[in-house]
């Protein structure tokens, strides 16, 4: 076998690989038996695949026994370094040379490597992810810079195989994210990526992970009915519509103000003038100063709603047993889904921050009303937020009593015991729910931090 891939630095450094290893005194009064030789070749092929597929590839020099081991490694894990041409070269000698056998995992990962050294490689990129696939791997990750969303093709992945995939920092346009032919898909995870995508498809995914991920102009439709876990936090751009998920046990959800429905980013961002001379949300009560209504259904202020013809986010949600939902502002699609608000027929826990009480208490109030079964409920309660104003949106609240007969405890977290905590109590007790199941933790560092249970208020 030619070895003139090796670098020249590369003999020495496979010579070394063991160096260090405590010597065996027996083994060598025996004769100096090679007792790693000795292992099968399958524990060998897994103890290599451990290692950087550069370094894995250099055990071939250790011994006669070592050539060939490498080429059916289970597992290539493949780091670029810059320059990138010096890795693609690395590259072309590996899938050369390597056999097809089966991958349990092909892990890509370009974080070191400059995006620009990379731009004009992709194609490359395309081909070592398409050669992972024709080995049938079950574990794919591809893993890009800080800087650079970079293209790896708009064709879908087609594998009977693959099982998890992760993807970071990677743009994603057209039919990548439909995987109707990854019939075996279960974990998808999505890191600093961007969509330029109409939906996600797969009807095998249970595990979905998006995190830090920017969703373009349109709303993009997530379409995973077996998921039992999702994961949404930190996204930019459009909330995405989420289909029925009837499977979904397990939903952490967290919004921050870089999603474009926020309320602060309406109003700094609202619609050009309808053409109602008399419309004050946009012409104002007096010219050349328009008005804020806060009414989520104005599409003047908030824009065109297109989720007029059902919840676009709630409703996906709503099988879920453990939800938790933080938003750091005011979400208009949130106030929008509480219109049409569905019922969680089978959620327990439900960890909830400021974002309900913003404004009145009527979305916690309708939260409640839609949580039958509901058992542990938690309120983080950080300073009172600048983005705090009156609100005009209106529930259909119940006169009576309808908090679920099966809650436990109502856990409230502030840093002080204030007006708006005392207000909250107010809510929680004419909802049914008695005082003493309400728990308020208070994290203040002159006050210490101490947990007590309330057993009554008073007006302040």
């Amino acid at each position: 076998m030619s070895l003139s891939f090796l670098a020249p630095h590369d003999l020495p450094l496979a010579c070394r690989l063991f160096d260090g290893m405590p010597k065996n005194k027996k083994a060598s009064r025996a004769g100096g038996a090679d007792r790693i030789g000795a292992l099968p070749d399958a524990i060998l092929q897994h103890v290599l695949s451990f290692l950087q597929a550069r370094e894995a590839v250099r055990s071939c020099v250790l011994a006669r026994r070592w050539r060939y081991l490498w080429k059916s490694i289970p597992v290539l894990r493949l780091t670029g370094c810059s320059p990138a041409k010096e890795f693609r070269e690395f590259m072309d000698y590996l899938l050369v040379l390597r056999d097809r056998s089966p991958l349990d995992a092909c892990l890509l990962n370009f974080s070191k490597v400059l995006g620009t050294d990379l731009r004009g490689d992709m194609h490359c990129v395309n081909l070592w992810i398409r050669y992972a696939l024709l080995c049938q791997v079950r574990v794919l990750s591809v893993a890009f810079g800080g800087l650079y969303h970079l293209d790896i093709g708009h064709l879908p992945l087609v594998s009977r195989n693959l099982t998890n995939l992760e993807l970071v920092n990677v743009h994603i346009n057209k039919k990548l994210l439909c995987f109707s032919s990854c019939p075996s898909l279960e974990e998808l995870k999505m890191t600093k990526c961007s969509f330029l995508v109409e939906e996600i498809f797969s009807r095998s995914l249970k595990r979905l992970r998006i995190e830090k991920c920017w969703f373009y102009e349109g709303r993009v439709r997530i379409f995973v009915p077996s998921l039992t876990s999702l994961e949404l936090t930190d996204a930019y751009g459009k909330v995405p519509f989420l289909e029925d998920m009837p499977a979904l046990v397990t939903a952490t959800v967290r919004f921050t103000s870089a999603c474009r429905e926020t309320r602060a980013k309406s109003e700094r961002t609202a619609n050009e003038a309808c053409g109602d001379t008399s419309c004050e949300c946009c012409n104002g009560a007096i010219a050349g100063e328009p008005k804020f209504c806060y009414d989520a259904s104005c599409e003047c202020c908030y824009g065109y709603d297109d989720s007029k013809e059902g919840c676009v986010f709630l409703k996906g949600l709503s099988a879920a047993t453990d939800l938790k939902l933080i938003a750091e502002t005011e979400l208009i699609i949130l106030e929008r889904d509480l219109r049409r608000c569905p019922t969680f027929s089978k959620l327990k826990t439900l960890p909830l921050n400021e974002w309900c009480v913003s404004g009145g208490h009527s979305a916690l109030i309708c939260i409640l009303q839609h949580t039958p079964v509901l058992e542990n409920l938690s309120l983080q309660l950080s300073k009172v937020p600048d983005y705090i104003k009156p609100v005009k949106a209106t529930y259909n609240l119940l006169e009576h009593s309808f908090a679920s007969e099966n809650l436990k405890i109502v856990e409230v977290t502030c840093e002080e015991v204030d007006e708006r905590v005392h207000n909250i109590m107010k809510s929680l007790s004419t909802c049914g729910i008695p005082l003493e199941k309400i728990n308020i933790r208070q994290t203040n560092k002159s006050s210490g931090c101490f947990n007590f249970v309330c057993t009554g208020f008073s007006s302040p």
